[in-house]
């Protein structure tokens, strides 16, 4: 067969499909997005415009095609493989070195225990916080609260829990599992709204605390009750009386809300029952600063955890009691933080977490820093009497500062609040003390709705001395009103005026002295407040950098500077930090107090940082644009046509 004067050549018609493909599919590989790739009718144009022309220059010019096919897939094959290598170098040499040993103050020597609702909750919460505990030598326990059942899955959670933990250094005795069932009650009721004893159903058809064999329940066989529940959490600690308890706060899921509200109720009969136990006591959140954060993970320098809102309280679930501005950030374990997320010992914990699909979330649960909010445990209230003028005296003095005994329209409000009656005059609270007590802090707790708030507060003391509070955090976190120290047998609280049905205090707190953080530590950051610990400086060399303090100083100058580098050095200018490292180098900085306790060492480089980043770009791509296959045209091509050689 002729075409003109051209002979039509099978070769040159393969080659060109052979090279059309591949111009197709290198077309794909590049356009796709996570949420949107390049649609399938204009792949197919492109496959059949390459072909046609590839066809007919074949005609055209014998063999060119071939040699055009050899080229372009030696091209493409050596510049994969380069690509390849390059991310291998980031992944083997990308996790952060860890220079620091100096955190015993915030980690050591603690029994710790963390409270969460289901099977991977810890690792929102607390992930990098735990590892630092484990590597410190404290002794972590993890209550689990729900088995996460609700696709039927209980048991592989359970599993998955035991796998995460485990490779992180926590035994599995340590594990504690009280084994109810995920959203109990049918009718979708929260079981916080649903009476003591009333035996509920789970989502997933049980109705009574199960486990595994390697795990079984703490309670094995308690009934799916209020009472029962409750009762669990609160004899967990009870037994365990831990130095530091987390727990997760508030937020959307009904599950999360339950945990939230028992422990503080459970938490509150415990200070009462042991008036000398004054834990450690820190909330946070598992979804708004961890599985829902913004994915930031590929970063050149790890990110700190996101602001989530625009206030500046915590609006998660209607939680509204804690400002942004408040949190405590803690530092993590370094060996979660990679340039390559799949060296990072927190993806590998997310991926024992399967059936959450746990790892896709990863780059938003690891961050720089972990925050939370510390609650004082120490309240003198726990042993006083309360008498009010109407309304609950009881909710004043419980610990409790969030309840919901009821729905609500408004999910800040909450059912523990003292409020007078309407037709109340006095709106006074009466404090008395078994013997004179001494002191000096009053802290006072608005109901955290934002529309019900108490503007003046005034309390007297029975020697006569009268404070004004001002308006109080209409947020509903304390509102402090400070004297000097006197001993007290009886005072007085007036709400002098307010706004809005729902008005009063959920919690009056007395303490003998000033606030006394329970540990101290330093952590030098960036300039825009980032922890930092492997650190790629700015290319010039030279770069601002800050301090993070809890419980000790802020200013660098408090503090010993030591810095071992070849060319590397720390000048001070006018109180900035300014750290110099030339290209190519890289030192360890350290900040130290005189006593040598309190410090923090971070590594320093001034290395090439483009492979970095190029491997990270490349990664970030794999990951979430190209999505494991999922939104390649080729790829789906290809499913599509195993799909049908399944059927045949």
């Amino acid at each position: 067969m002729e075409t003109g004067s051209r002979k039509f050549s099978f070769t040159g018609l393969l080659f060109a499909l052979l090279l059309a493909l591949e111009l197709s599919f290198v077309a794909d590989m590049l356009t796709t997005r996570a949420t949107t790739n390049l649609p399938a009718a204009a792949l197919a144009l492109v496959f059949l415009l390459s072909f046609i022309l590839l066809f007919i220059l074949s005609l055209r010019k014998k063999g060119l095609v071939k040699w055009m096919f050899i080229l372009f897939t030696a091209v493409v094959l050596l510049l994969g493989a380069a690509l390849y290598f390059l991310w291998l170098n980031t992944y083997k040499n990308g996790v952060y070195q860890d220079v620091d040993k100096a955190k015993d103050q915030v980690f050591a020597g603690k029994k710790v225990m963390a409270i969460v609702p289901h099977e991977d909750d810890e690792l929102n919460l607390l992930g990098g916080v735990l590892e630092q505990y484990v590597k410190y030598g404290s002794n972590v326990y993890i209550v689990y609260v729900f088995n996460g059942d609700m696709n039927g899955d209980g048991v592989q959670r359970i599993t998955e829990a035991d796998a995460a933990m485990t490779a992180i250094g926590i035994p599995a005795e340590n594990l504690i599992f009280l084994g109810y069932g995920d959203q109990l009650n049918l009718d979708g009721t929260p079981i916080y709204l649903c009476p003591q004893d009333e035996v509920l159903t789970s989502a997933s058809g049980f109705s009574s605390t199960y486990g595994t064999d390697r795990h079984p329940p703490f309670n094995p066989g308690a009934a799916y009750t209020r009472k029962n529940l409750y009762q669990d959490i609160r004899t967990v600690l009870l037994r365990y009386t831990p130095d530091l308890v987390f727990c997760s706060d508030s937020d959307q899921h009904i599950d999360h809300q339950t945990v939230a509200m028992f422990f503080e109720q459970a938490m509150g009969e415990v200070l009462k029952a042991r008036p000398s136990y004054e834990p450690v006591i820190l909330r946070g959140f598992t979804y708004s600063t961890a599985y829902d954060a913004p994915h930031d993970y590929y970063a050149l320098n790890a990110l700190s955890t996101v602001q989530p809102g625009s206030e500046d309280y915590v609006t998660d679930g209607g939680s509204n009691i804690y400002y942004w501005s408040d949190r405590l950030r803690l530092p993590v374990y370094p060996g979660i933080l990679s340039r390559s997320i799949f060296s990072s010992s927190g993806y590998a914990m997310a991926e024992c977490y399967a059936s959450q699909n746990a790892a896709a979330h990863a780059d938003g649960i690891i961050n720089s820093d972990k925050v939370f909010w510390l609650r004082e445990s120490g309240s003198l209230s726990y042993e006083a009497e309360f008498w009010v003028s109407s309304g609950d005296a009881s909710v004043l003095n419980d610990f409790v500062l969030s309840q919901h005994t009821q729905a609500h329209e408004d999910p800040g409000y909450s059912d523990n609040t003292w409020v007078p009656a309407a037709d109340d005059g006095e709106k006074r609270v009466i404090v008395k003390f078994d013997e004179p007590t001494l002191i000096s802090r009053v802290v006072l707790y608005d109901n955290p709705s934002m529309a019900d708030n108490v503007l003046e507060v005034a309390v007297r003391l029975d020697n006569g001395a009268f404070y004004l509070s001002g308006p109080l955090e209409p947020n509903g976190s304390g509102t402090e009103v400070s004297f000097d120290p006197v001993y007290v047998e009886e005072m007085e609280v007036v709400l002098m005026e307010t706004e809005g049905s729902g008005a009063g205090l959920t919690e009056l707190e007395f303490y003998a002295g000033g606030y006394e953080p329970p540990f101290s530590f330093i952590k030098l950051t960036n300039a825009r407040g980032d922890f930092i610990y492997d650190y790629y400086i700015d290319p010039s060399g030279r770069e601002e950098l800050g301090l993070y303090a809890f419980g000790c100083s802020a200013d660098p100058a408090d503090y010993k500077i030591i810095c071992i580098g070849e060319g590397c050095y720390v000048s001070n200018e006018e109180g900035r930090l300014i750290m110099n490292c030339p290209e190519g180098k890289s030192c360890t900085l350290t900040l130290m107090d005189d006593s040598g306790r309190l410090s923090d060492t971070v590594y320093i480089r001034n290395d090439r940082r483009w492979p970095v980043e190029l491997a990270q770009a490349l990664e970030y791509h794999m990951r979430f644009e190209f999505k494991g296959g999922e939104n390649s045209n080729t790829l789906m091509i290809v499913n599509k046509l195993k799909e049908l050689a399944g059927r045949a």
